[in-house]
C-alpha cells in the first residue's frame, strides 16, 4: 500500500478531489454489462480487482425480476495515463458471491461471507495477482465463524478485521481478526461490538493513542422488519483492546444515519466517507414493506405496493455528500459532494495516489458499471 500521508492537504478549504471516468465494466468478451452491486473490490500488485456481485439482468424487482449472482473476475490495469481491461486473464470465483467484506493487503483482496441465492456464506479467500504469469489465484482462507453478510472488513499490518454483518434473523455485534503473518490462519473473537450492526464501514487510521479500528453508521435488523439506522461512529483500540464511542457522524450542520457507503483512510489523521444511504427513502420503503406484509385487504395491498413502487422508480439517488473525520480533533466537516450518482453496497480502495469508486448500486435495483477515480488536489 502507497504511503498516503501526502494525500490530504490539512485543511478545508485546500481540500479537492477532481473524479474521472477511468473504465466501464464490460465483459471477457468485450460486451456492456450493467455492472454489480456487492462485488469484490479490491487493488494488488497495481491492478484493480473486481469480481462477483449481483445484479437484475432482465427486469427490476419490482417488475418481478430476479436477482443474479455472479462469479467472473475482471482485472482493470494501468497504461501510462490510461487503464485498461486485461481480457487475457480468464479466472472465476468459486462460486457466485455478492455482498462479502472486502479489504486490500499488501499479501492480496480478502473478501470473507456474503450470500448467494444458495443463502448467506462464511467462506474466506484472499485474491493475489501475479503480472508476471498474467493469473489471478485464489487461496482458502479459514472459514468465518458463522455465515454473515453485508460485514465490514478493514485490515492493518497484514491483520484482518471483520466488523458485524447480518445473521440470517438479525445483525450482529461480532468482531474477529485474522493475523496474515501466522502460519496457523483462524479467525480470533474480540470484544463485542457495542451495537448489532451491518452495513458499516471500517477503516483504520493512526489517532494520538496509536492505530485504532473505526466503525462508521451501518443499519440493524429488528423484528418488525423496519431497520435501526445508525449515525454511530466507534473506534477500537488495538492497545487497549477495547471499543468507545466517539463523535456522531455530521455533515456540520445536522447528525446523520449512514450506511452501505464507503470509507478511506486518508493521510496521518483522516477518514473520507463518500456518500452511503441516509435512510430517509429506505424507511419509508421499509415501513410500506412492513404494511404490506400485515394487511390482508388485497385491495388495501395493492395500494401500498403502488405507493411503493412510485418511491423506489422516482428514488432520486444515495446521500453524495463527502464528510471527513479527523482522528486527533474527533470532529466532521463536509468537505464536498460526488458529482456522479453515489454507489452504494460497493468498497472503496486507494490506488497509488487516487481514490476508487467501482460499481455498486446507484438507485434501488439499478448498478453502475463505471470505475470512477478521483485525484486529490494539493
Amino acid at each position: 500500500m502507497p504511503n498516503s500521508s501526502s494525500l490530504f492537504a490539512q485543511t478545508k478549504e485546500h481540500t479537492e478531489i477532481e473524479w474521472e471516468l477511468a473504465a466501464v465494466m464490460q465483459t471477457h468478451d468485450g460486451k456492456p454489462t450493467l455492472g454489480f452491486a456487492g462485488a469484490i473490490n479490491g487493488v494488488h500488485q497495481n491492478a484493480l480487482i473486481v469480481a462477483g456481485g449481483a445484479n437484475f439482468p432482465d427486469k427490476m424487482p419490482w417488475e418481478g425480476g430476479q436477482k443474479k449472482y455472479h462469479n467472473t473476475i475482471h482485472l482493470l490495469e494501468k497504461k501510462g495515463d490510461n487503464y485498461v481491461w486485461n481480457t487475457e486473464v480468464d479466472s472465476y470465483l468459486p462460486e457466485p458471491i455478492a455482498y462479502c467484506g472486502v479489504t486490500s493487503t499488501d499479501l492480496g483482496v480478502v473478501y470473507a461471507g456474503g450470500e448467494n441465492k444458495k443463502g448467506l456464506s462464511q467462506k474466506a479467500y484472499l485474491l493475489k495477482w501475479t503480472k508476471a504469469k498474467n493469473e489471478i489465484s485464489l487461496h482458502h482462507l479459514p472459514d468465518l465463524p458463522k455465515p454473515l453478510t453485508n460485514i465490514a472488513l478493514s485490515n492493518y499490518e497484514k491483520v484482518v478485521y471483520a466488523v458485524g454483518g447480518d445473521e440470517t434473523q438479525h445483525s450482529s455485534k461480532d468482531f474477529y481478526s485474522l493475523n496474515l503473518n501466522l502460519e496457523q490462519l483462524e479467525w480470533k473473537k474480540l470484544a463485542d461490538l457495542p451495537l448489532a450492526l451491518a452495513h458499516a464501514t471500517a477503516v483504520v487510521q493512526e489517532t494520538k493513542e496509536g492505530p485504532c479500528l473505526f466503525v462508521f453508521g451501518g443499519r440493524t435488523k429488528t423484528v418488525s422488519g423496519i431497520s435501526d439506522l445508525h449515525s454511530t461512529t466507534f473506534s477500537y483500540n488495538f492497545k487497549q483492546q477495547q471499543w468507545k464511542e466517539i463523535a456522531t457522524i455530521s455533515d456540520e450542520k445536522s447528525l446523520m444515519n449512514l450506511s452501505a457507503g464507503t470509507a478511506l483512510r486518508i493521510g496521518k489523521s483522516k477518514i473520507l466517507l463518500l456518500g452511503g444511504d441516509n435512510g430517509v427513502v429506505f424507511h419509508k420503503i421499509e415501513t410500506y414493506l412492513s404494511q404490506i406484509a400485515q394487511t390482508n385487504s388485497p385491495k388495501e395491498k395493492e395500494i401500498l405496493i403502488g405507493k411503493k413502487n412510485e418511491l423506489v422508480t422516482h428514488h432520486q439517488g444515495f446521500y453524495r455528500g463527502i464528510l471527513a473525520y479527523d482522528t486527533v480533533t474527533d470532529s466532521w466537516e463536509k468537505i464536498g459532494e460526488l458529482p456522479f450518482l453515489t454507489p452504494v453496497t460497493t468498497t472503496a480502495c486507494l490506488w497509488d495516489d487516487a481514490l476508487v469508486l467501482s460499481n455498486g448500486e446507484i438507485k434501488p435495483g439499478i448498478r453502475t458499471p463505471n470505475i470512477m477515480i478521483g485525484k486529490i488536489k494539493k
